[in-house]
């Protein structure tokens, strides 16, 4: 069996999908919103200022939108996925420029991979989140209510998730 395909992880990326539709539909309707959604085993987290009821109703029209086979709802151009493989070939790209013997001298062909690296990341990350991070198959998933809580001056909500018949 794949690995993405056994618990927790299978959970998370279908919890992580519809995190990503749900963000995607809240900032449809306001651009200037700024979330940050975190996705666990038990459905997932919103931070931002967001009312209660506009998330409510962007999580069950996400749910229902990818049940209905909208998967590339699941794939979000600002998940942390993209940070990640933005980071980590920018690194690799920076280090492979400079070489064993760093010099002033390295440092355009150090932008110039570094500038090559972030250009390749985006489209990985989003390859990434299809194959990876993210599973649009949510069958039988339910959204049962969503909890509420500050940290500090954030707000901060969790959707919660549940699961009936996979099949």
């Amino acid at each position: 069996m794949n690995i993405l395909e056994m618990e927790p992880i299978a959970t998370v990326r279908r919890h992580h999908a519809v995190e990503h539709a749900t963000v995607t539909i809240l900032t449809e309707h306001d651009p200037s919103l700024q979330l940050i959604g975190r996705s666990d085993t038990t459905g997932f987290y919103i931070y931002g200022n967001v009312a209660h009821d506009a998330l409510n109703d962007a999580a069950r029209r996400a749910l229902a939108r990818l049940q209905n086979g909208e998967s590339a709802l699941a794939i979000h151009p600002r998940c942390g996925t993209n940070l990640v493989v933005a980071g980590l070939l920018t690194a690799v790209a920076a280090v492979l420029a400079v070489g064993r013997k760093p010099r002033l001298d390295k440092i355009p062909n150090v932008i110039l991979a570094t500038t090559f690296a972030a250009f390749v990341a985006q489209p990985l990350g989003a390859v990434l989140q299809e194959r990876v991070t993210t599973s649009p198959d949510v069958r039988g998933a339910r959204i049962v209510g969503i909890r509420e809580s500050q940290m500090g001056q954030i707000k901060v909500q969790h959707v919660d998730i549940a699961w009936g018949d996979r099949s």
